[in-house]
């Protein structure tokens, strides 16, 4: 993607844990922006509305304790937990509550993306554990081709494995 004017392309993960989310972003060019996530209360209780809305303020509290705007933003990330029904569609996850399951959560975000910052935000929408072995993988080999074996425990227990091959 390019610049706009003199600011930087920006884009912002968002990590939909159970009981708290995270958000962080990078540059266009893959730097982070910050080392220090923003944590922010995930909010199930609430219902899978009052979870998107909370994504949405925490993107908003990144960006501003970055010095940044959503007119920086060029696209979002969005890890969550447990299965996919389809794409962007919660399966039963046992750490969250009934009303996720069947939720499409990747339209709800994206719809609420594109109202904050007043125009369609591109969004990629994953499972958290397959993300994050993604990126263990890219991070922790190099350029070498081993395999990678992530195990990420929290409320639940995600994991991802990559192969020599890439898969």
């Amino acid at each position: 993607m390019s610049t706009k004017g003199d600011h930087r392309a920006v884009f912002l993960g968002t990590d939909g844990g159970a009981t708290m989310s995270k958000v962080g972003g990078v540059w266009e060019d893959g730097t982070t922006i910050s080392t220090r996530l923003l944590q922010y209360p995930t909010n199930s209780a609430g219902g899978p509305d009052a979870v998107v809305q909370g994504w949405v303020e925490a993107g908003s509290l990144y960006l501003q304790q970055n010095d940044l705007n959503w007119d920086d933003v060029e696209g979002a990330g969005l890890s969550i937990p447990g299965p996919f029904v389809r794409y962007g569609v919660w399966g039963h996850s046992a750490n969250l509550p009934a009303s996720f399951g069947g939720f499409d959560v990747h339209s709800a975000f994206k719809a609420a993306l594109a109202a904050r910052a007043g125009r369609f935000v591109p969004l990629t929408t994953g499972n958290d554990g397959n993300l994050g072995g993604v990126g263990e993988a890219i991070r922790v080999r190099g350029d070498s081709k081993e395999g990678v074996l992530m195990l990420a425990p929290g409320s639940g227990l995600g994991c991802a494995y990559v192969g020599r091959d890439g898969f």
